[in-house]
């Protein structure tokens, strides 16, 4: 029998038919979509002429210039506010009128606010009547020691002329020794008694002056507070501070007013603003003094920034600009205007205009004709902007033409033929 040698080894492929011919379609797949991504590229976009808009390529003067809004307000506002709080009980006036200084708008009413102040009234006068009560007793005082003193000089008078008459008598030995010394004793008591009484009475007249200076002093004090609670009651009914133009007065019967809240303003007349709100991105470049311009009647009006506020609120800080020379005659509070605040001095620049290709293309290229009526898209690189134009640094030159309307239907294109 034959011997059965040992198994051969049979050696595995490593490439498959299947796996080479799939590897093959992928290749050529990416050839195939290079090459007809490269074909596309180079593809002529057709357009019709009438569907896009041309402008030239300037030299000029740059200003770097936003458009912000504002609104016509008066100069010198003066706000009217509530005293005391309270609600609404009579109308004077109505918004929108000329009027003075003390002419009635609102009264209000606050009985609670009211009995306060009656009650506090009360107490100050009870307390002035006590203290002219203690003047008046002081005074009185006074006078009852002034007529004791003006009675002890009398008494003292009389003792004194019997003294004198007794003295001569008694060194002729006409009177008693007794005698004569009952009168000097009665004479020298006298003499004390006055001069005790004459002491008190400047005492007294010294602390009652004091005292009556205190008193006066108090009941002036007391007297103000009357006034001005007086004053705070009348101040219920709200009357115009200053004369001017009312506005933003709208209150309704029953209304409730708080404490020092804005019941109106009045304007007094003396010219006008204009309040305006810019991005928070310019706040570092807003100072007071720029220029500004707005287009009224045909016209542009010069305006100059005045204030700054930089208190920036939902992204916006606040700015007031006055007008440069007098302010146009149909300008009204309230009326708002578009305004171009000059942000720097003017530069000759190279200038493309704003257009809507800027949203197809982000600023990097525009489309660039050339005489034979094609248009090639060109890389460019631009610099600040205002409403107008954009400021060009690279790639365009004066003279060049551009095409400025959408590039959205041919943005993928490298060259258009315009039809």
């Amino acid at each position: 029998m034959k011997q059965l040698g040992m198994d051969k080894r049979i050696e595995k492929k490593k490439w498959s038919k299947t796996k080479v011919l799939y590897l093959v379609g992928i290749c050529v797949f990416v050839i195939l979509s290079f090459f007809g991504f490269k074909a596309i590229n180079k593809k002529v976009y057709k357009v019709d002429a009438t569907k896009i808009s041309i402008k030239n390529v300037t030299q000029g003067d740059f200003q770097d210039v936003i458009l912000i809004d504002g609104d016509v307000e008066p100069i010198n506002l003066v706000l009217v506010n509530t005293i005391e709080g309270g609600n609404v009980e009579e109308i004077f006036s109505e918004d929108g009128i000329l009027v003075t200084k003390g002419t009635p708008l609102v009264k209000l009413s606050n009985p609670s606010a009211t009995l306060n102040y009656m009650n506090q009234e009360t107490a100050i006068i009870e307390q002035i009547n006590n203290l002219r009560s203690l003047k008046l007793s002081l005074e009185k005082d006074q006078r009852d020691l002034s007529e004791s003193l003006i009675d002890s000089e009398n008494s003292l008078a009389d003792v004194e002329r019997n003294y004198k008459v007794d003295s001569v008598l008694y060194s002729k030995d006409i009177i008693a020794r007794n005698d004569f010394t009952d009168v000097t004793e009665s004479y020298k008591y006298q003499q004390k008694k006055r001069d005790f009484m004459n002491k008190n009475v400047t005492k007294s007249r010294q602390n009652n002056k004091i005292q009556l200076q205190q008193i006066n002093t108090s009941i002036s004090l007391m007297q103000r507070n009357l006034e001005f609670i007086h004053e705070s009651l009348e101040k219920m009914l709200v009357r115009a501070p200053v004369t001017g133009m009312l506005s933003s007065f709208n209150p309704v019967i029953g209304e409730s007013y708080t404490r020092n809240q804005t019941v109106a303003k009045i304007d007094i007349q003396s010219g006008f603003k204009i309040k305006g709100q810019v991005d928070e991105y310019y706040l570092s470049m807003v100072k007071p003094g720029q220029l500004a311009r707005f287009s009224f009647d045909g016209k542009l009006i010069d305006l100059k920034v005045k204030k700054v506020l930089p208190e920036v609120v939902n992204r916006r800080f606040e700015i007031e600009l006055v007008f440069v020379s007098e302010a146009p005659k149909s300008v009204t509070i309230g009326q708002s205007l578009q305004v171009r605040l000059e942000l720097s001095k003017a530069q000759k620049s190279l200038l493309i205009p704003r257009g809507s290709y800027f949203q197809s293309s982000g600023g990097q290229y525009v489309f660039v004709v050339n005489e034979d009526g094609e248009a090639h898209k060109r890389y460019i690189k631009l610099g600040s902007q205002n409403p107008s134009y954009y400021q060009v640094l690279e790639g365009l030159e004066e003279g060049e033409k551009i095409i400025v309307s959408s590039y959205d239907a041919y943005k993928n294109y490298e060259s258009i033929k315009i039809n």
